[in-house]
């Protein structure tokens, strides 16, 4: 536990403040008196060809959603925590199911179009947390792949096996990373030179995206530019042994599903030793320990640094609101259109859908969906029957779905 706290830093502090306002106990009240988790909230579900159950359902949802994210409001303290409310947003957006209990409609019916519920309920700050924190295991915990081209004491070194990235898996590793192994790097450096060259110059898309995935599992992908500088001319009216050197690094982190940037900092370091090459590499490794963290030597718990921060925040937040691309085959405009309102009022996790085309019984939609996309072909697959629907998928990619479907009469 000592050595994994960076990754959850903001969901740990939500987590504190959630316990403090509520733990595990039960509350004995049954009013909103003395209660502080507890309250009303109201919620509302579209109806669809005339299904009032499954609206109802839905609002009932939205109620439950409202009064979690209403109650997180008004109890996490903190302004480092309140600036990262969007991502436990996010989380409880496509997952507040079994957060709220001992809960209660107090006012229904149907309204211009919609269903309209209004509930009374206690929000659970531990089903809350064990949300958050699953949510983190399974989609905040990226496997890195590391491509650095390395100026070190004036010599170019090719990416597979830089001093920085080997210094850069060591500390990473200290909080539980994962890496692709630097072996296996290299082997594919040689083995699928135009991809990987691609990957080294930040151009994740197609077939690079298949590579890193399929072939190594990389989910996030560092490259960048390291250089170490001579400064000693400055210390030799100190010392004429001393050696002075500087480490200029600048990096970016790719999240391999999308290709879109995750984060990117540019930072230096010095560095003095009485060997010029063992001063180059300390003067990197202080460079990277300030951006990606290191371990405390008062609490013995690892740190993480601005830029460690933003690549699981912002990571994190792609997982839960990752854009999928379904490419469908067998669908005219009718029952595409019935298609669209069903996988997004039925299928937990989408959030929002979009026409992106059709042609004949050729479409495109994409989706707005809180998981990884082999979750969403799950969801498709396991409950097509269940829309009214008939499906077959042909092929999954890291952001895309590709498959038939047919409407059952």
């Amino acid at each position: 536990m000592k050595q994994r706290v960076f990754m959850a830093a903001t969901v740990l502090l939500v987590s504190v403040a959630l316990v403090s306002c509520g733990g595990t106990k039960k509350s004995k009240k049954s009013s909103s008196e003395g209660c502080t988790m507890c309250g009303e909230a109201t919620g509302y579900g579209t109806v669809y060809d005339n299904d009032i159950s499954l609206a109802r359902d839905r609002a009932i949802d939205d109620a439950m959603n409202k009064l979690v994210k209403m109650k997180l409001g008004t109890t996490i303290k903190g302004r480092s925590v309140v600036q990262d409310f969007a991502l436990v947003e996010s989380i409880v957006e496509a997952r507040s199911t079994g957060m709220v209990r001992n809960w209660k409609v107090v006012k229904e019916g149907a309204q211009n179009g919609a269903f309209m519920v209004r509930i009374y309920g206690e929000v659970y700050p531990q089903a809350v947390n064990e949300t958050i924190e699953a949510t983190i295991r399974n989609y905040g915990r990226p496997k890195f792949m590391v491509l650095i081209n390395e100026t070190f004491e004036g010599k170019r070194n090719s990416p597979g096996f830089t001093v920085t990235e080997l210094s850069m898996m060591e500390i990473m590793s200290n909080a539980g990373f994962e890496f692709v192994d630097a072996a296996m790097t290299q082997q594919l450096l040689k083995r699928e030179r135009s991809k990987m060259k691609k990957a080294i110059n930040g151009q994740v898309s197609g077939s690079v995206q298949d590579l890193l995935l399929d072939d190594v599992g990389a989910e996030c992908l560092i490259v960048g530019q390291v250089k170490t500088m001579d400064q000693s001319a400055a210390l030799q009216q100190y010392s004429k042994n001393m050696k002075s050197k500087q480490a200029i690094l600048n990096l970016k982190a790719i999240d391999v599903y999308t290709g879109r940037i995750l984060a990117s900092t540019s930072t230096n370091m010095p560095a003095v030793h009485i060997d010029g090459t063992t001063a180059s590499k300390i003067a990197i490794q202080r460079a990277l320990k300030k951006i990606l963290g290191s371990v405390s030597e008062e609490t013995g718990n690892f740190e993480s640094g601005s830029f460690m921060n933003q690549i699981t925040k912002k990571f994190l937040l792609a997982a839960t609101q990752r854009m999928i691309m379904l490419t469908i085959s067998g669908l005219n405009y009718e029952d595409l259109t019935k298609f669209r309102n069903q996988i997004k009022h039925r299928i937990r996790g989408i959030q929002e859908v979009y026409s992106r085309g059709q042609s004949g019984k050729f479409s495109r939609i994409e989706v707005e969906f809180a998981g990884k996309t082999t979750d969403l072909a799950d969801e498709l697959n396991a409950k097509a029957k269940g829309l009214g629907f008939d499906i077959d998928i042909k092929e999954t990619f890291p952001n895309r779905i590709v498959f038939t479907a047919k409407r059952i009469e």
